[in-house]
């Protein structure tokens, strides 16, 4: 059922209070360079609690909880999340993994007395229903949550973090997954690549579906879409979301000059169906800044500024040599996440 550590973490953090009675606070959080704690949470008293998550259960879930303690205490995040969490009480120590040996059991009543000590088991029901239940050390039950089967090839070579967040959306689900595989299926150049960025208030990581090089590098302009699932201090519930790339303007903020550019298209949608705006680079300085929303087009046959990243696209696909063999597009192309991902692909095509 978790065929990895990261599924299982996901899966508890996005259940902990139902599972632990807590409170989310950080999740991978950097303890230093080297290590960050699992999952940091608070219960009701404001005790912070440390979760370390194993598959299997040895000694090493308890040493590393006995390190993150001491950093912690030594150096207590002050970022707003845990605002509320009373360092002068004792911190709640929670190791979970599927079994405990003996050793390790009286290794952590010697070490860290208190350290809740809990294993986990996924259990299918009469009715066919799947659970995921922790239990003490002594086996009775301490907690259970409902867990959804989903069999699928494809969502099973995606990462961890993309299971965990579609097992818990299936309002979306389809949708996503039917993105991923018009992508995928488009060229066997395409693939994707995963990648986690950490920042003191956020985790961000993202799904690159691009083409590679023998050295996992991505050529120039040869990047296609990603998804990114955020989550933190300014993504509380986390937020997947989803970038296409096409040519558009980059602009100096500093300078006021523009430039053509491939990049990210921000596309905002709630159900991955219908999209509800596009924003490039020119338009968040426009949004956020107040700059002139400006995209200036420039060939031998035109001269000519536009006002819309629409009717840029719209233009440069129709004017550009490169792109005349391609069908040409409108602003309907734009209302739907499949248009503007097909439109992606098309273009990706002939850079």
């Amino acid at each position: 059922m978790f065929k990895s550590e990261a599924l299982l973490e996901e899966f508890i953090w996005l259940h902990l209070s139902s599972l632990l009675n807590l409170t989310h606070l950080k999740k991978q959080h950097i303890i230093n360079k080297q290590n960050r704690a699992d999952i940091l949470g608070m219960n009701s008293l404001g005790r912070l609690a440390i979760l370390e998550i194993k598959k299997g259960g040895d000694k090493g879930s308890i040493d590393q909880l006995i390190r993150y303690k001491d950093n912690l205490i030594n150096n207590r995040p002050q970022t707003p999340e845990f605002s509320k969490v009373d360092f002068n009480k004792d911190f709640i120590l929670i190791a979970v993994a599927s079994s405990f040996s003996d050793s390790t059991i009286t290794y952590a009543e010697s070490k860290i007395p208190g350290c809740l000590l809990l294993t986990y088991q996924v259990k299918k029901t009469l009715a066919g229903e799947y659970y995921l239940i922790l239990k003490n050390i002594d086996n009775t039950v301490l907690s259970q949550v409902k867990v959804e089967v989903f069999e699928d090839s494809l969502f099973d070579s995606l990462p961890s973090f993309m299971q965990a967040y579609l097992l818990e959306k299936p309002q979306v689900r389809e949708n996503v997954l039917k993105m991923i595989q018009t992508i995928q299926s488009y060229s066997s150049d395409i693939r994707f690549d995963s990648y986690a960025s950490y920042s003191q208030d956020n985790v961000s990581k993202k799904i690159v579906f691009a083409k590679y090089n023998k050295q996992g590098q991505v050529p120039k302009d040869k990047t296609c879409a990603f998804f990114s699932y955020d989550y933190g201090l300014n993504f509380p519930t986390g937020k997947l979301s989803l970038e296409v790339y096409l040519p558009t303007v980059d602009i100096n903020p500093r300078t006021y000059k523009r430039t053509k550019k491939v990049d990210g298209i921000y596309v905002e949608t709630n159900d991955f169906v219908k999209v509800t705006e596009l924003r490039d680079l020119n338009y968040t300085f426009y949004k956020n800044l107040g700059l002139p929303l400006r995209y200036p087009f420039k060939t031998p046959e035109i001269d000519n500024t536009f006002y819309s990243f629409e009717d840029y696209y719209i233009n440069y696909r129709k004017y550009m040599k490169s792109r005349q063999k391609l069908s040409p597009v409108n602003h309907s192309d734009f209302t739907s996440v499949e248009g503007v991902v097909k439109m992606a692909l098309e273009d990706w095509s002939v850079r």
